[in-house]
């Protein structure tokens, strides 16, 4: 299984989120694992809107549809009232 989205939150914010939860391993391309799920951060320009700018991080989750489904649920339900 395999998620790849765009969310309006900073990749320092997201990283925090996910250094934080104690089945998730950093790993040494910089991304997660979270079980046989790999999880991967990519910071992207902001997006301007007027004279706004908001940030925006690629949030890909790549494996095993369980250990996929788990951690990818669990980061919506923090994130979600965030923007995506």
């Amino acid at each position: 299984m395999q998620y790849s989205e765009i969310w309006s939150i900073s990749d320092e914010r997201l990283r925090d989120f996910f250094s934080g939860q104690s089945d998730v391993r950093p790993n040494e391309d910089g991304g997660f694992t979270c079980g046989r799920c790999e999880i991967r951060l990519t910071p992207l320009p902001p997006r301007p809107v007027g004279r706004f700018r908001f940030p925006q991080t690629e949030v890909s989750f790549e494996g095993p549809d369980a250990d996929t489904e788990a951690i990818h649920r669990r980061f919506v339900l923090q994130f979600i009232s965030a923007g995506g």
